[in-house]
């Protein structure tokens, strides 16, 4: 094999790889996450892994529903608004 095959078969591989972790449910990324760390790695990679693991919700939305948040923090700060509604009809219906 030449150099240029296995660079763009390296290359594929890794953005195989990325898709699939980018588009995967929450809860499997956390568990796979999970189960990475339990390989035997080099031990500042586990660490990694095993950190990344904790900070990931699990629900997709990567940390927003949490308390602090900046969305929660933004939207405990404003006062509740009230908006009436109103019904109109048509004529000739």
């Amino acid at each position: 094999m030449d150099f240029q095959t296995i660079t763009v078969a390296v290359l594929v591989g890794i953005s195989f790889v990325y898709a699939a972790q980018a588009l995967m449910p929450g809860a499997w990324r956390v568990r796979s996450l999970r189960a990475m760390a339990r390989w035997p790695l080099p031990r500042l990679l586990a660490d990694k892994l095993a950190e990344k693991a904790a900070k990931t919700s699990g629900c997709g939305c990567d940390g927003c529903d949490r308390a602090g948040g900046i969305l929660n923090r933004t939207a405990s700060a404003l006062p509740p608004t009230q908006s009436k509604i109103i019904f109109v009809r048509r004529r000739g219906s």
